[in-house]
């Protein structure tokens, strides 16, 4: 750092983080980066927008710990040899984007179209020319390159709107921006929703009754803001904004239950996970819930390592 006192204001955020000083909050500026490219592709319907900033999550400890645990390096080598583009250094940004029924997932990165192009043939040789572009992929999953730098997916029918329409579209719409102003620059990780959850249903078979459950939470929540930082550990905020008190309680409520059961069906051999559920709080306050999680460093590489038997379980539960 340039002086003393920089470097030691950074140390104790940087302690704040990750949660070994619990009374030294971090303080960054505000307001989420959304690249400018994606300005043009987002639709003023839109009611949800989703990010990673891959070149950010790529530079902290937590990622090399992933790539330690479920060999990333390997697998993303084998991506890069069939689709010429590598993740670890060609994709900056991911960006979702979601009007509530249908989904677009857009990526800006160092690759062009006529580099990809030919690459991604060898993953789907449908090839679909619409007007000035080219979809590459089936009808209900497809690629478009927009432009040197950024691609689109989605159904072909979906990305057939967006080059008829794109030209009326501007950048984010001023719900979901102001969202994006709440939430702290250096968040890696990050969702804003202006309504899209409340209409999630499932058409699955509800075999445990939670898919019905989690209907009935999604329909009482209007809008969701949500924050992910990593460095060493992870931290998490969430701010819910519900229909009516009532709402609120029922949210606050469930996911208090939640996190009660998980702890009573916390195995010998996972009891690491008790550190977890104990750091994570939730508060209601009117029609607002906030929620708040850090994972310490130490608690970074036993998580990871319970990953795989914690997806199979939600996925049994869903």
């Amino acid at each position: 750092m340039r002086v003393n006192i920089l470097r030691a204001a950074t140390l104790l955020c940087g302690a704040a983080l990750l949660g070994i000083l619990g009374g030294c909050a971090r303080k960054p500026a505000m307001g989420i980066f959304v690249d400018p490219a994606f300005g043009p592709l987002i639709a003023p319907d839109t009611k949800l927008l989703a990010g990673v900033r891959l070149d950010k999550v790529r530079e902290t400890p937590v990622y090399k710990k992933l790539d330690k645990q479920f060999d990333l390096d390997r697998r993303l080598d084998l991506f890069s040899r069939r689709t010429g583009l590598d993740p670890r250094k060609d994709l900056w940004q991911v960006l979702v984007a979601s009007n509530g029924e249908n989904f677009l997932v857009m990526a800006r990165g160092k690759f062009t179209t006529g580099e990809m192009e030919p690459q991604l043939g060898a993953l789907g040789r449908e090839r679909t020319s619409y007007k000035d572009y080219t979809l590459i992929g089936n009808p209900q999953t497809s690629v478009v390159f927009i432009n040197a730098g950024v691609a689109v997916a989605g159904t072909q029918e979906d990305l057939k709107y967006l080059i008829d329409h794109r030209a009326e579209y501007k950048n984010v719409p001023p719900a979901l921006s102001a969202k994006l102003a709440t939430l702290p620059h250096d968040d890696q990780m990050w969702l804003v929703d202006d309504g899209a959850l409340a209409g999630w249903r499932t058409a699955r078979p509800d075999t445990t009754g939670m898919r019905s459950l989690l209907s009935n939470l999604v329909g009482s929540i209007r809008t969701t803001t949500v924050g992910v930082h990593l460095d060493e550990g992870a931290q998490m905020k969430a701010a819910v904004d519900c229909v009516s008190d009532q709402g609120a309680r029922r949210v606050h409520d469930a996911l208090k239950g939640g996190i009660g059961l998980a702890r009573l069906n916390t195995r010998e051999d996972q009891m690491q996970m008790l550190k977890l559920y104990d750091a994570i709080h939730v508060d209601q306050s009117g029609s607002h819930v906030a929620i708040s999680a850090e994972v310490p460093p130490d608690l970074v590489e036993p998580l990871l390592k319970m990953l795989p038997d914690l997806k199979n379980k939600s996925e049994v539960s869903l």
